[in-house]
């Protein structure tokens, strides 16, 4: 019972010694600056930490009009990793962000060429070295039956550039405009892994199958180049 009782007042103890030290720490104000500065010290770590990821790493971006259709579809969020070009370089069928000269936003788009090889485009077909670019799984044509519109005279591809287009050949700004041309790797942001949102179109960009699959693209009634 003694013993009881001894811990009883020691634990009573403890718990006004407690109450005491917290209601000294409530009145100093040191103590309360520099709890203030602990957090706004940790706030800024996790803000610096949150904005390396986004720069150097990863990022959610969102899909800006329909040159990568039906691949990527108007207003869905791509998985943009940017770690791998900084160990390898882009591989042709890549889908990557990369920015066009004067241009101030980014574009997605496929490397179609590789440094030293020749782009051409001829009778609605390209080719590499002189060989047809199988493209089947993802360019069909448009909705009105036509290959790629506009030919192409060679173009070669300089050293650490790649050449792009959109996979929606005929509504596309890229590469193959004099203006725009092969994309230094100095230019290229990162590359696209996945569709992220819609939740209900989660996918690869090479394996997923998009919801539009096999759905020819039926135009706007005016459009504007542009990514």
């Amino acid at each position: 019972t003694r013993l009881c009782m001894q811990q009883r007042a020691s634990g009573r103890l403890r718990g006004a010694m407690v109450a005491a030290g917290e209601e000294l720490h409530k009145r100093d104000e040191a103590f309360k600056r520099a709890s203030n500065l602990d957090f706004l010290m940790w706030l800024a770590v996790f803000v610096a930490l949150a904005l390396a990821i986004r720069l150097f790493v990863f990022e959610p971006v969102q899909v800006v009009g329909d040159s990568m259709y039906p691949s990527l579809l108007d207003g869905e969020r791509m998985f943009v990793e940017k770690v791998s070009y900084l160990i390898e370089p882009p591989e042709r069928g890549d889908v990557i962000i990369c920015r066009y000269p004067a241009y101030a936003e980014n574009c997605v788009k496929r490397v179609i060429g590789l440094p030293g090889e020749t782009v051409s485009v001829s009778g609605g077909i390209v080719y590499v070295n002189g060989e047809p670019l199988e493209e089947s799984a993802y360019w069909q044509g448009d909705s009105f039956g036509r290959d790629i519109r506009v030919d192409m005279e060679p173009v070669t591809v300089p050293e650490k550039s790649v050449f792009v287009m959109g996979d929606n050949r005929n509504f596309s700004t890229d590469s193959r405009e004099a203006s725009i041309g092969p994309i230094p790797y100095a230019q290229v942001m990162g590359k696209v892994h996945s569709v992220i949102f819609p939740l209900g179109e989660v996918r690869s960009v090479y394996t997923g199958v998009s919801p539009m699959a096999g759905v020819p693209y039926a135009p706007p009634a005016l459009f504007y180049w542009g990514q």
